[in-house]
């Protein structure tokens, strides 16, 4: 008898992890367009990477420096990426979003590029300051790029040694398509449309 009215008064369908009662109480806020002065924190945490062997630029000497700031800002200034293919400079589509809470700096920010309006956008970088991990703020940043760039599949690759990026990817709804002989790892991310 007592298991009966058990089953009358709770739903059979599973209770949310805690994880998820997180994330679905309140949307992300959407992803604003970078300003000049977020460059300087976004070439830092390539800095933080590279010193782990984890960024896609290896940062050697001033000069790729300089031409990674370059490159930064004319995405800033012109939503272009400058993609060198065939030993030329080719003009991609590019953005360069930030995860912000109200007028500070950002939380986290991702460089994102496509060579035409018919590719997917390829998330070259992505990251989440050092006092912002581990409290879901890089799933946040994802979920957030995924609507911002809605309509369109979404790619990233990244060392198979980034742990939180790749927890983050695959809670944000990225599906791992394979580990090439180097340890990268590839993702990508159906096309969100509009909810």
């Amino acid at each position: 008898m007592l298991t009966k009215l058990k089953r009358m008064f709770t739903s059979d369908s599973p209770q949310p992890t805690a994880r998820q009662k997180r994330q679905g109480r309140k949307r992300s806020p959407p992803l604003e367009e970078a300003r000049g002065e977020d460059i300087d924190s976004f070439i830092e945490a390539v800095y933080q990477a590279d010193a782990k062997g984890h960024s896609p630029w290896v940062l050697r000497d001033s000069s790729v420096l300089e031409t990674l700031r370059r490159a930064l800002e004319f995405t800033v200034h012109r939503g272009l990426w400058l993609q060198r293919e065939e030993g030329q400079v080719a003009h991609w589509q590019g953005r360069l979003l930030a995860l912000r809470h109200g007028e500070g700096p950002p939380l986290g920010m991702v460089l994102a590029c496509r060579p035409d309006d018919e590719a997917a956008w390829q998330l070259r970088f992505f990251y989440i300051g050092q006092e912002w991990k581990g409290s879901g703020h890089g799933t946040r940043l994802l979920m957030a790029v995924r609507r911002s760039l809605s309509g369109v599949p979404l790619q990233t690759r990244l060392p198979l040694a980034c742990y939180s990026a790749i927890d983050s990817l695959e809670a944000a709804g990225f599906t791992r398509q394979y580990v090439d002989a180097f340890e990268v790892v590839s993702y990508e991310a159906p096309a969100k449309w509009d909810e």
